[in-house]
């Protein structure tokens, strides 16, 4: 899809639009299709002018402690708040088995699954994942709606990556957690004001910052 609209935007106006822009505005535009908030987005960001395949391994991945994503999201300039609040977007999408087959099994190498599972849920995990790869929607109740369901599962032991429970067992998030579980609208509007903060991060706009990509999958060569 971001090709295809790029590709649109290189007929009528080459050069203008660059893919970090297209991106950003799409992550709105989807959310609010599955029903969640509008935000406005400001435009003008560039394109890197290098592409690494290793840089996709630097977000979290499902396994950090509530300390090191604070501390990665406080290094990009976004809070406790902004955390909690974010991780709301597992409302929607889906996971690989993969990341989080430990908490089935052997969570922290104890040879037994991770307490913090609902008995239920455990269960019906363990047959849904009978591959590593094989799928299952982050949020099991309402997995094609954006809305606050992902914060009340926390509540229930219903949290399926184990940073997602982690915000409803630590003392510092889970006052957040337990809010937006009790009042939608205050999930919506701060996911809103912090997903404006989360797209000027280490954005490139100065004139010798960056390039606007002709074809988002590579750097120009010209």
């Amino acid at each position: 899809m971001i090709d295809d609209i790029k590709s649109q935007l290189e007929k009528s106006c080459p050069r203008m639009v660059s893919c970090a822009d297209i991106l950003t505005a799409a992550a709105r535009d989807a959310t609010i299709l599955a029903g969640g908030p509008f935000w406005e987005v400001t435009f003008g960001r560039k394109d890197g002018k290098i592409s690494l395949a290793s840089e996709a391994n630097l977000v979290p991945h499902g396994h950090e402690n509530i300390t090191a994503l604070v501390q990665f999201f406080e290094a990009r300039g976004l809070d406790i708040l902004d955390l909690v609040a974010l991780s709301g977007s597992h409302t929607i999408g889906r996971s690989t088995c993969y990341s989080f087959i430990d908490r089935l099994y052997n969570f922290n190498g104890t040879r037994k699954p991770d307490p913090s599972l609902s008995y239920s849920f455990l269960n019906l995990l363990r047959k849904r994942c009978q591959r590593v790869l094989d799928l299952v929607y982050l949020d099991v109740i309402t997995p094609r709606t954006f809305d606050s369901t992902y914060y009340t599962n926390l509540v229930k032991k219903l949290g399926l990556l184990s940073t997602d429970q982690s915000l409803f067992s630590d003392a510092r998030t889970s006052p957040f957690v337990q809010a937006f579980a009790t009042q939608p609208f205050l999930f919506t509007s701060q996911f809103a004001v912090s997903m404006v903060k989360l797209g000027n991060v280490q954005v490139l706009t100065r004139p010798n910052e960056g390039e606007i990509r002709v074809n988002c999958n590579y750097v120009n060569t010209i």
